[in-house]
């Protein structure tokens, strides 16, 4: 998710906090439509600036939808701001602190005034005690390609190493732990087949059962190394987990661009996978040779990863702008798509992985300020979040992390992948440069204690 001017744009997994306008939502499904519509009326009122009328269509599209996203709260803070309603403007910023993110609202023309009040000082404090360093992960190596921009990752138990996806080679890598105190792990490509390797490689999902790798490329629209001609073109793939041979290709075949970005293997080997420009999220099950490409649901506004419940009978699915969405896998009749309820200070959106463990849901969150990774506690029945801790946010080390993959206990993340380093034409930044990215880990469980972190303030139903 990229910049946009008050909408939302799918290009690389960002979110620009002060322009996206777009809300949570409930357990029952909305119009995307009606949401385009609603923002679209937003945009020609703060073009005019009329503050008024700006603030009648935030109320429109909030009487919806019962918890607004912390983007939510910014707008309505900057149009309450405009209109000279202070009390109003610093409540709603009161509420985007509550959820542990931050905001320079020094250097927002919309709400500077606020500034300077005795009220907007304790939120400021506030904003900068809940976003300092928390650190409950272990740095377990750095891998030595430095502009490798290792997207996702998956483990394979057969030959003990992790499989990581390279936007930035078009390749899968494996990768070995280090050995003897040494800090960088070993990276070998994988063979594959010449025509994988013209676009970005993204998703990635081992099904050892099976002895597949799944892999998904997208050519991303913008990026300079795309020709015109297949610019917004995508495929999902099945390799042989040996010799890298192209079992069968699943091209996206729709009206406008697609980008299969996220997915996730089923024990039974079904396959999840999101187009996260389109909205949709497919499927793959059954016998591979006779299998097809099926949508279960559409009308998401940038979906990413998909994880099953426990039940098997639902999915949940990082919807980008909007939260955690929610696909019953019932019949197609009856199914039917939602999103988690939440308490109001979570914050659910700017989420990219997405992996359930027990009832719990861990995220990988690297469209907010701070950068996190999160530990979204759910009840019993998984079917609403009671509350949030933060595993990790605001240390170096951390960077802007993707995807993560459960081994034994522990999560392995892909940290300081890069996305930040490139423009939306996927080269270096003017005076940038890459880094090493890092594999951090970090028990599955929840820790009793850790030596040296702040724990997260737990959040109220």
């Amino acid at each position: 998710m990229r910049k946009a001017a008050e909408v939302l744009r799918r290009g690389m997994k960002r979110l620009a906090l002060a322009v996206v306008v777009a809300l949570a939502l409930s357990s029952w499904c909305t119009d995307r439509s009606v949401v385009q519509e609603l923002n679209r009326k937003i945009r020609t009122a703060a073009g005019q600036r009329d503050w008024s009328a700006m603030r009648a269509a935030l109320i429109e599209l909030g009487q919806q939808l019962p918890a607004p996203t912390p983007v939510y709260m910014l707008r309505m803070a900057s149009v309450e701001s405009r209109l000279g309603n202070t009390d109003a403007a610093i409540q709603w910023l009161a509420r985007y602190a509550a959820t542990g993110l931050k905001y320079e609202v020094r250097s927002d023309e919309d709400l500077k005034a606020l500034a300077d009040t005795p009220q907007y000082r304790q939120i400021e404090s506030a904003m900068h005690d809940r976003s300092a360093p928390i650190s409950r992960t272990q740095e377990i190596c750095k891998l030595p390609i430095v502009d490798l921009m290792p997207e996702d990752i998956t483990f394979d138990p057969h030959s003990g190493a992790f499989i990581t996806s390279s936007v930035q080679h078009h390749r899968l890598y494996r990768v070995s732990l280090p050995k003897n105190g040494i800090d960088t792990c070993a990276v070998d490509e994988l063979p594959m087949e010449d025509w994988a390797r013209g676009w970005p490689i993204l998703a990635v999902s081992l099904d050892s059962k099976r002895k597949r790798i799944w892999a998904t490329a997208a050519a991303l629209p913008g990026f300079s190394e795309v020709s015109g001609r297949e610019a917004g073109k995508t495929a999902l793939f099945a390799l042989d987990n040996e010799t890298g041979q192209i079992i069968r290709r699943f091209d996206l075949v729709t009206d406008g661009p697609g980008e299969f970005g996220d997915m996730c293997v089923a024990g039974d080997g079904t396959v999840y996978v999101s187009d996260n420009i389109g909205g949709g999220v497919y499927r793959v099950h059954g016998d591979l040779k006779t299998a097809s490409l099926e949508k279960i649901a559409d009308g998401l506004f940038s979906p990413q990863t998909p994880t099953l419940a426990a039940d098997g009978r639902r999915l949940f699915v990082a919807d980008y702008s909007i939260g955690i969405a929610v696909i019953d896998l019932g019949t197609p009749a009856a199914r039917k798509l939602g999103y988690l309820p939440h308490p109001d200070n979570v914050a659910v959106t700017g989420l990219d992985g997405l992996y359930r463990f027990g009832d719990s849901l861990i995220g990988i969150q690297n469209g907010t300020e701070p950068e996190r990774i999160m530990r979204f506690r759910l009840n019993r029945q998984q079917t609403r979040i009671t509350s949030a801790e933060v595993i990790e946010q605001s240390t170096k080390q951390l960077g802007e992390p993707t995807h993560a993959v459960l081994v034994g206990g522990r999560f392995y993340v892909s940290a300081n992948v890069g996305w930040e380093k490139i423009d939306d034409h996927g080269q270096l930044r003017n005076g940038g440069h890459f880094t090493p990215p890092v594999l951090l880990s970090f028990p599955a469980h929840e820790q009793a204690a850790c030596r040296g972190c702040r724990p997260a303030p737990a959040a109220s139903r």
